[in-house]
């Protein structure tokens, strides 16, 4: 009915012409409200015309823009191309505007339109619009940078989509291609197990290349054989093969690949670099499968490449087995990044504590005891000073937190939020933050807070990295029935509080990817379970979206695990997240363990995540609900052996282990 023409001067003449619902503006957000309802529902019966009439009454709607693009999706080789240009440029910040552009784009490319393609391209992430984008280039003649473009498009792992097959024929034939370019491609292959990809690009390489990339396939496919007696020149090709063909062979038997790895190590002369990163590959896959050389491999990586996962898996290994002096040795000079800086350095301190260089250790824990953090916290515990919270709240600006509000994405998503679509409306906020700075981002969160949307408040400031404004970071909502449940429960509201924070954000309709539903986050069998323990009545799992009946059954579960657990919140907390069943075979076998070591022990790095950020957050809601600050190792009790064969006086620090 609209083919070839612009739909909106044809609407203007629509709503003249027509006397349905009245011919002018809705007066009120609630009248405006219903007639975007029912223009939706217009557009989903096909009575277009009724739609048109409506649509036009809201212009100055917020979500106006959802009728546009609902419009036009189904149409897009109907309407006008203008008609699509001018919703794209009226409407840049709306989140689905790019997608209606990756659509169209797909049209134009189906229709051989390449002018149009061209002019109305934008960077995409479909790589089979990025290959069209190249022949739309090639059929325009617009060749400007075309081979350094189509370079970096060619440079994968993988088989790029046909539509590429002419913009990559033409880079074939240009200066560019090199074999040291298509030995670069073959890396990328060879890294993604491609052999075919890469045996495919081998026929254009020379004479000198060719018979290296045979030996690559031939190692990769048999590496045990192929890193046996390998007999190749030292060369960086070689070496880069044979650490391919080791990699390949220590998932296939570790073992071995340890035992090749010391023979290698003597016939070639690796870089520092190759040594260090082959070091840490076999140091890490060692320690998932308790390999018996574990601590060498360990070692033998050097600080500059200890990342998170070696500095943990150095960690637990010491732990285990209570090698103080090679925790020390582990925690020694400065971590090389940021991530694991506090989590170094407060085990350095409790290595030189537990080998009896307690002034050392002091020395070390006062360096940290200052920041607001779980090893801050735990080492301004063992020192006996008070915490820095170093809450600086967000500074008031009116007139920004105005503009802010005012932001088109940001009216959209508190539009959408009060029509109770609340999935597109995090969508559509998390959109707005794209653009924005850390300070506005700042300023969002605060109107977030301020519109009790605390979820969108929270990850907005994490989003920002910032974190010192702990009133907006750490909000107290649903206050009267948690305090209700908590008084009733007889738990420990800060420890809740923390507890609630860390599993849902306040996000009353929260679902895990695991199933876990609302504020606590229960599993519908738990919550069903628990709901009948607790004589609640036709229990539906929905039920757990609603605050008031998640939290009594959450705070009864979590009772539960309090009381399962004689009274440990850090084994409560754990059996929370992972379950009780697995905490009990977490616990040791006989005697006792001090907790801050079980926490580190504990093997899924969520639970073990969690545990610390529940524990370091009850100390902050204590003071936000303007109670005495509990310290986290107060919330830390000895984990003990559930066998009961504890010997009065018996210490929890086990005999160190030595391995000289």
């Amino acid at each position: 009915m609209l083919q070839g023409v612009r739909w909106w001067p044809l609407l203007c003449t629509v709503v003249a012409g027509l006397a349905l619902h009245g011919q002018v503006m809705a007066a009120t957000l609630e009248d405006q409200r219903s007639e975007y309802r029912q223009a939706k529902e217009a557009l989903a019966s096909g009575k277009i015309t009724e739609f048109l009439a409506l649509a036009g009454n809201l212009r100055d709607y917020p979500l106006y823009p959802y009728l546009r693009y609902n419009y036009l999706k189904p149409r897009l080789h109907k309407v006008n191309a203008e008609e699509i240009r001018e919703f794209l440029r009226e409407f840049g910040d709306f989140p689905l505007a790019e997608h209606l552009r990756t659509e169209w784009l797909k049209h134009l490319a189906r229709t051989a339109q390449w002018q149009a393609f061209s002019d109305n391209y934008a960077p995409q992430e479909d790589v089979v619009l990025q290959c069209y984008h190249l022949l739309a280039r090639l059929n325009t003649h617009n060749t400007a940078y075309l081979l350094e473009d189509t370079r970096s498009l060619w440079l994968a792992g993988k088989s790029q989509p046909p539509q590429c097959d002419p913009a990559f024929d033409l880079l074939y034939k240009s200066g560019l291609m090199t074999n040291e370019l298509l030995w670069q491609r073959i890396r990328l292959a060879m890294e993604n197990g491609n052999t075919g990809l890469a045996n495919h690009l081998g026929r254009r390489l020379d004479d000198y290349y060719r018979p290296w990339l045979a030996r690559w396939v031939a190692i990769h496919g048999n590496p045990d054989k192929g890193t046996l007696d390998p007999g190749f020149d030292d060369t960086p090709i070689a070496r880069e093969i044979l650490i391919h063909g080791l990699k390949r062979l220590a998932r296939q038997n570790l073992n071995r690949a340890v035992e090749r790895w010391d023979k290698l190590r003597a016939q070639y002369d690796f870089t520092p670099q190759e040594l260090s990163e082959t070091n840490r590959y076999l140091a890490v896959r060692a320690a998932k499968a308790r390999h018996p050389r574990l601590v060498e491999l360990l070692d033998s990586v050097e600080n500059f490449y200890v990342d998170d996962e070696v500095f943990h898996w150095r960690l637990r290994t010491a732990l285990e087995n209570y090698s103080w002096r090679k925790l020390l040795d582990w925690t020694s000079g400065v971590a090389s990044i940021d991530d694991i800086r506090l989590r170094w350095i407060y085990w350095h301190g409790r290595a030189r504590e537990l080998i009896g260089d307690r002034e050392g250790a002091e020395q070390v824990f006062a360096t940290i005891s200052g920041e607001r953090d779980y090893y801050g916290f735990l080492a301004a515990d063992r020192i006996g000073v008070d915490y820095n919270l170093n809450h600086r709240p967000l500074p008031e600006n009116p007139a920004e937190k105005s503009r802010i509000a005012g932001l088109p994405g940001i009216e959209r998503a508190k539009e959408l939020r009060a029509l109770g679509e609340h999935g597109q409306a995090r969508r559509e906020w998390q959109h707005a933050l794209r653009s924005m700075t850390r300070y506005q981002m700042e300023t969002a969160a605060a109107i977030a807070t301020e519109w009790g949307w605390y979820d969108r408040a929270i990850m907005t400031l994490g989003t920002a990295h910032a974190y010192d404004d702990l009133k907006l970071r750490f909000p107290i909502p649903y206050q009267d029935i948690i305090d209700q449940y908590v008084e009733k429960r007889r738990l420990d509201p800060g420890w809740v509080y923390a507890l609630v924070r860390s599993e849902s954000a306040f996000m009353e309709d929260a679902r895990s990817p695991a199933g876990a539903l609302g504020l606590m986050q229960v599993m519908p069998q738990t919550g069903r379970i628990t709901a009948r323990s607790i004589g609640m009545k036709k229990f539906h799992p929905d039920d757990l979206l609603k605050a008031d009946k998640n939290v009594p059954i959450g705070s009864a579960y979590l009772r539960q695990m309090y009381d399962l657990f004689n009274g440990n919140p850090v084994l409560a907390t754990a059996a929370y997240n992972a379950g009780p069943h697995r905490v009990k075979s977490w616990l040791p076998k006989s005697g006792c363990v001090e907790p801050d070591i079980w926490v580190e022990k504990i093997p899924f790095a969520e639970t073990w995540k969690y545990v610390r950020r529940v524990l370091f957050y009850a100390s902050i809601y204590d003071w936000r609900l303007e109670r005495d600050i509990v310290p986290v190792h107060r919330r830390m009790a000895t984990i003990e052996s559930p066998r009961k064969t504890l010997v009065a006086g018996l210490s929890c620090q086990p005999q160190e282990v030595s391995y000289n």
